[in-house]
């Protein structure tokens, strides 16, 4: 009965379910991605295991268990009935593998780490330019045929070892070495702006304060200020999710204090309980 009331039981971060041999056991971010397989295809070959730069472990779950729980409130409104929602941070790692369970299982090799680029597409990954990195991520011959005629290298397209995508995941190291003696002759910036023009998929790498100071991530409101008097100018990540009809204001309110809004929801359920009655 409580289940149909209130729609939805979560539970979840407790990292391994609520079933199996090793549901009570505890764990951290760290070890989900450890456990779940992700370290092992982080970081370049032969270098130490890698932890994902950002609490994936953590992200992941809670963004699988929003997903959940909207599916429990539609099965609510159609049927009446409540649901259990069970998400593990573990699972959720093991579903973001995509293809790396696909290739293990059709060719029977573990993957592994192959650090900045993709592991089956060819050119998508970081190339070094004069003065930093430039990301090119050409995901198919015509991409790949627009990249080199930008490069103004288009007879490269028509090399054996790279005249398709096989062939150039096969020579990665030479199509590797071969673009960036083209692209160490000018800025990042520059080949940017050529690549683009051309229809090219790249982009730079940003550090975080260039990342949160691109005029896409202002326009996107994505930096918003914390309206809190202990903290001046306090700044966090905004709402990715844009809704039509509703705001999306450049500032948040602050987080409630301890009990600050005791009494309130005392009263608020105190009322509901009384109507109930």
């Amino acid at each position: 009965e409580n289940h149909v009331r209130m729609a939805i039981s979560t539970e979840f971060f407790n990292s391994l379910g609520q079933t199996g041999p090793h549901a009570d056991r505890p764990a951290y971010d760290i070890i989900v991605q450890g456990l779940g397989g992700l370290m092992s295809l982080t970081g370049h070959p032969g270098n130490p295991p890698t932890r994902v730069g950002t609490s994936l472990g953590d992200i992941a779950a809670g963004l699988f268990t929003a997903v959940g729980i909207e599916a429990a409130l539609w099965n609510r409104c159609r049927t009446g009935t409540g649901m259990r929602v069970d998400v593990a941070m573990l699972d959720c790692q093991i579903a973001i593998l995509e293809n790396a369970i696909a290739r293990y299982c059709a060719t029977g090799e573990v993957p592994g780490p192959c650090g900045g680029r993709h592991p089956s597409i060819a050119p998508f990954e970081c190339y070094a330019s004069s003065d930093g990195y430039v990301i090119i991520a050409a995901g198919n011959d015509t991409l790949f045929k627009n990249c080199c005629s930008a490069l103004g290298r288009p007879e490269i397209a028509e090399d054996e070892r790279f005249a398709s995508n096989a062939a150039r995941c096969e020579n990665i190291d030479a199509l590797k070495s071969t673009f960036e003696s083209i692209l160490c002759a000018h800025s990042t910036d520059h080949w940017l702006a050529v690549l683009g023009a051309a229809g090219v998929p790249c982009g730079p790498i940003n550090d975080v304060a260039q990342a949160i100071g691109h005029p896409q991530t202002k326009a996107r409101n994505m930096i918003v200020s914390v309206e809190d008097s202990a903290l001046d100018q306090f700044k966090v990540a905004g709402n990715p999710i844009k809704l039509s009809g509703i705001p999306d204001p450049p500032t948040r309110p602050p987080a409630p204090e301890l009990d600050e809004h005791h009494e309130t929801i005392l009263a608020e359920l105190a009322g509901k309980q009384t109507s109930k009655s």
